[in-house]
Formats: structure tokens, sequence, C-alpha cells
């Protein structure tokens, strides 16, 4: 029986076309958790891979535009 490595990824690693388009929805105002539901990610894996992209966070507070319930 051949071993695997150790610390061998298991999962589907992100290409440049996936990682192009969750930077898109980020930009275009989607929240991580939706990216993460349509990408098929975690939350955290979304927020991770635009950490290392360089890509701003928002700040928090979801959203406060002009027609949200929630604006101050």
């Amino acid at each position: 029986m051949k071993k695997s490595p150790r610390f061998a990824h298991t999962g589907r690693l992100p290409n440049e076309s996936r990682r192009q388009a969750v930077v898109s929805m980020y930009q275009g105002g989607m929240s991580l958790r939706a990216i993460a539901d349509m990408v098929g990610v975690s939350a955290q894996a979304v927020q991770s891979m635009l950490v290392r992209m360089g890509i701003p966070r928002r700040p928090p507070g979801g959203n406060t535009g002009g027609h949200s319930r929630h604006r101050k």
C-alpha cells in the first residue's frame, strides 16, 4: 500500500479563473458567505484567498448604503 504525504492537500486547488471570479464578486459587493456558497468553499477560505491576493477588506457593518434599513 502506497502512503500519501503526511500533509497532502486533499481538496481542490483554486485556479486562476476561480481567484478572479472571487475577486470580482467581492469587489462587486457580495459577502464572503455568499461567495463561499457559490464557489463551494468556506467563507474562511474565501477570506484567506483575498488576503493572499492583497485585496483590502471592506469595513464591517454589512449593507449601510442609501437604500439600507441599517444605514446610520
